[in-house]
Parts: structure tokens; sequence; C-alpha cells
């Protein structure tokens, strides 16, 4: 007998295995996303791989300071300074003792021990003051925010994927504690340009500029802004105690304080990379609950965290928020609040799951009198399996996947919509659309955007690798051509598959894809399509029929004459000969 799998920790988990926990448990929150509803609240758990951990935090601060000792001087500033800081890691009097400051830090006996303690007190420690220098000395000068966070630093897997949820219309509002500008350099990147989409918010003035599609609440200050403009922003960074303890009564984040207590109050929370240990944040959730209390449960949650385990500060922030419900349910609720899956995992899921959340929604609202709700949800099936096709890519180099991810997309909708290559120029990414879910529906563009036929014909793609019919795949064919998706036939017969929106497209992707006419490993599905309505009952041989030259296919057609999802699947793989 073979011992019980353990489940996977958020560090281990895969974006397979993510998006297993959002098709199952936390499905309302996946759902919640998708609609749009959640604000995002991020800490540095989100940036690790990109900007210094709050390890290596204390390492600059301890190393700045015993650098810049005169060893001639007993009342040397710095020493001082130095040895208030590691008398806040609480070491014991016989460690204490057994520390040489004068040594160089990084051979200190006690390090790990120094720094682990110094971590969790981080903020006081970058309140220490140092004599004859301004308060913010360590921040600004030991930290060094303008050159440890840089405005080109490149960003990293979860930063694309928050700016893909950004350009997909999912993330009204996202409050960061971070100081660095990699959100904005991942939607600048994928947008063209950033400033059409996302709105960062530092200062009370910052409120008062247009509205985007995104608005970025840097509640902790911008580290990219104060180094372009320190007179304006260097008084807006926000790290050491003495500034924690004072913002939620400052005068000068009184506007930022009412925009993210509307938020706490009025959208429900999803955490990522942010322990909430800070006593602001704890005292903002109050606030926010002192004005409107979450009930419990909800739909969607109100509250999602994403890490291994809550820790101390998150479960006093459910405590506070629910109260009377946490006294009698609190189990429950902490189980209901914790998504184990670190950013990196679950951001990746997130933008896979909704992708085809969105994709789904296309079915549903798809012109096909003979579909059924049963038939419609089997076409939804095939869209997942492809889905997790993808995933199963996607591991162990999440940021290379996204950026396959983010090429394919783009690519995708530019065949697909204009017949073209996209350009070297062109931006980043390009979204399946750019309203929530819930919102689809009533898009004006909706009936001649091609987006339901594309999707039912990606559910029926999908379907037909479930039963060993092809394999779906991306690449060029033997021949060269290539498509948006590749079948390969399970006699190995590889065909290129392109999908177009319009006639317009359609004819572009011959002329400017380099389709040849003559080939017959191509196939061209159409939204609203330049060929006839294809046979009721068509032969039930499919694969090769002897026909040469591009295969074209009329989806619409096809949605709105077959009689059901068998009769549509007969008669698409006849159309395209697969």
């Amino acid at each position: 007998m073979s011992p019980p799998s353990k489940e996977p920790t958020a560090a281990s988990i895969t974006v397979q295995q993510t998006l297993d926990l959002l098709d199952g448990e936390f499905a309302a929150f996946a759902g919640g996303v998708a609609d749009g509803r959640y604000a995002f609240w991020l800490g540095s758990g989100i940036s690790r791989g990109r900007v210094p951990d709050l390890g290596e935090i204390v390492l600059m601060v301890l190393e700045f300071l015993q650098t810049r000792i005169d060893p001639g001087n007993p009342d040397c500033a710095h020493a001082k300074a130095l040895a208030e800081a590691v008398d806040l890691a609480g070491l014991r009097d016989d460690e204490r003792r057994r520390l040489n400051l004068a040594e160089p830090v990084r051979g200190w006996e006690l390090l790990d021990v120094i720094v682990k303690g110094l971590v969790s007190r981080y903020a006081e420690l970058l309140d220490v003051r140092v004599s004859g220098q301004r308060e913010d000395y360590l921040v600004w000068d030991a930290v060094d925010v303008r050159a440890t966070y840089p405005p080109d630093a490149p960003p990293d897997c979860e930063h694309y994927c928050i700016a893909i949820l950004s350009l997909e219309g999912l993330v009204a509002d996202l409050a960061s504690a971070n100081w660095d500008g990699l959100i904005e350099s991942a939607v600048a990147e994928l947008a063209g340009d950033r400033n059409q989409v996302l709105r960062v918010v530092v200062l009370a003035e910052d409120f008062r500029e247009p509205a985007r599609r995104t608005r970025l609440l840097k509640l902790h200050g911008c580290a990219p802004s104060a180094a372009l403009d320190p007179t304006k922003y260097r008084g807006a960074i926000v790290a050491a105690q003495s500034q924690i303890t004072s913002w939620p009564t400052d005068a000068d984040t009184a506007v930022m304080r009412d925009a993210l207590q509307t938020l706490a109050t009025t959208k429900p929370t999803v955490m990522i990379g942010l322990s909430a240990q800070d006593s602001n944040l704890q005292d903002l959730f109050a606030r926010a609950t002192g004005a409107m209390k979450w009930q419990w449960p909800s739909d969607p949650p109100a509250h999602v965290f994403a890490g291994d385990a809550l820790g101390a500060k998150q479960r006093n922030l459910l405590k506070v928020v629910y109260s009377e419900e946490y006294e009698e349910h609190g189990e429950q609720i902490e189980r209901d609040a914790l998504l184990r899956a670190y950013a990196q995992q679950l951001l990746t899921a997130l933008v896979l799951h909704v992708l085809v959340a969105k994709l789904r929604v296309f079915i549903d609202t798809a012109e096909a009198p003979g579909l059924k709700v049963a038939d419609r949800d089997s076409l939804g099936g095939g869209l997942r399996v492809l889905r997790d096709l993808a995933a199963a890519e996607a591991e162990p180099n999440r940021l290379a996947f996204v950026g396959t991810l983010m090429r394919a997309e783009t690519r995708a909708m530019s065949l697909f919509q204009e017949g073209t290559e996209p350009t070297p120029d062109a931006p980043g990414y390009r979204p399946l659309s750019s309203e929530p879910e819930d919102q689809i529906q009533s898009s004006p563009s909706l009936p001649t955007s091609g987006l339901r036929e594309l999707a039912a014909a990606l559910g029926l793609l999908g379907r037909g690798s479930t039963d060993g019919a092809w394999h779906v795949s991306v690449g060029p064919t033997v021949s060269g051509n290539n498509g948006t998706l590749k079948v390969v036939g399970s006699t190995g017969v590889e065909t290129a598959i392109y999908f177009g929106a319009n006639r317009q497209a359609a004819v572009q992707s011959e002329m400017n894809a380099r389709i040849d006419a003559t080939a017959d490993d191509v196939v061209m599905i159409h939204s609203t399509g330049p060929v006839g309505a294809l046979a009721r009952s068509p032969r039930r041989r499919f694969g090769r029929t002897g026909r040469g030259g591009t295969r074209h296919v009329d989806m619409s057609n096809l949605l709105k004459t077959s009689a059901d999802l068998t009769d549509l699947e007969i008669r698409f793989r006849q159309g395209a000969a697969l």
C-alpha cells in the first residue's frame, strides 16, 4: 500500500495544481477575479526575485553603518546607531558579549540570528537615528532606494501576470506597499503606453489625474518617482516605525487612507505577497470594518491570502474583520481564507483561468439554437483541456512560460483580427477583451467580434484531443505553415489552424502570413465565413478526403445550423478534414 500523497506547499505547488484549486474549493474566488470584483493588495513577496528581500535590506543597513564608523571617535554616531540596531535583534547577554562589531558584518558568528531578529522588526531598524543626519537617512542612503529600486529593473513573472489582468480589464484597483516600479514597467512593456492603462497614485494630488483601466495605489511611496523628483516624492517613502505609526493620522496621507479604506470596505480583498504586519494596515482594515462589516461566509470570499500559512497579523486581521463570526467559526474562516500558493503560481494560474472564463462566456452567447446548456458546458470542457495542456508547460520556468503565452496571445489576436503578424514595435500583449467576464454579454462589439465563433472552435479542438482524434500544440507544420495552433492527427499528419474574425482578416492571413492557398495542411476557421453551408449530414469519414489546398470552415454557419453538439462536431471535422 502506497503512503498517502502529501498536499503541496505554497512553494511546491504547480500552476496546474493551483488551477485545480481555482476550479474547486476556490472557484468562487476565481469567479470574482474574472468578474473584476477584487482589489489586489500586494507586498514584497511579488518582487522577491527582482529586488532585495528584507533579509538583504537588513544586511545593507548593518554594513552601511559599520563601514562608516570612525574608530578614533568614541562618540561616533554610526557606531552608536549600529549598536542600537544590533540590540533590536534581541540577542541574549552571552551572545551579545561574543559579538565584535568591529569585524566585517558578513563574518559575524551570529549573523543569521541577528538578521532573522531584525527582519521581524525591520521598521524599527529603519527608524534608528544617526545623529546629524535626516530622519530618513537609513532609507535614503543606506538602503539607497534610488539605486536599489531602479526604474529600468526587469519585471518578473508576477508583474507580467498583473499587467495581463489589468489589460484584460479585471483589476480596477491595486494597493501596493512596494516601492519598486516593476508593475509599471510590465504594463508599459505590454501596453506600449503605460499611461493609457495605468494610473499610479502616490500623493494626494495624484487622485485628481484622469482615471484609467487600473489604479495603482502606492501607499508607502514610489522609489522611481522619488529618484526622478526627490523634492516632491522623497517624503512619501514610508518605512520607519515612526512613519508607520503616524500614517493613520498624518494629514499628508489622509486622501490615500480614505481611498484605501473605501477599497477595504467595498471590495473583497486578495493579499498576495503581503504579510499585513504593518500596524497602519491593521488600523485601516479595522476602520473599514467599523464603516461596514463583511459577512461570513460570502460569495465571493471577502478575504483571501496567498501563502503557505496565515501569519499572526493575517489572523488578527481576520479576527478584526469577522469579530463575532470568528469566535464561533475561526478555524473554518482561516481555511477559507488561505489559498496555499505563492504569488508566481497563483497569478499565472489566474491568467490562464480568466482567459478560459472569458472564452466560456463567448460560447454561452454564441448564436447556436441547437446547442443545449449541456452542449455548451462540454465545449467549455474542451477549453479547459487546452488550458491544462498549456499549464503543463509552465514548470519549472514560469517567467519563460508567461513570456511565451504573451507572445502567442498577441500573435493569435493579431492574425485573428487583422490577418497580420505583430510588428516588432507592437505592444507586448493583446487582450482577449477589455471588460470583465460579467460585462462581456453587454459589449456592443460582441456580435461582430468573431470571438463567440473562435471560442466554440477552440472548444471543439480541445474536445478532439480528449478522444485521441488529434493532439493540439503550437509551432509550424513540417511544410512550414505556422498557424495559431497546430493539430497533429492520430497518424502523425500535421495541420496548421488559422482563425479569421472576418473576411478581410482571412484574406490578409493568406497574403501576409504567407499561407500557400494550395497547401493541404492548412485550415482557415472563419467566424463569419465566405463558404457556403456544409451538408447537414456529411459522411462520417474524417481525416484526409483527397481535397487539395486550404480548407475553409464557416464556424458561424455551423453553429447556427447544427442540430446539437454531435452534429456540430461531425460537420466541423468533415469541413476541416481532420
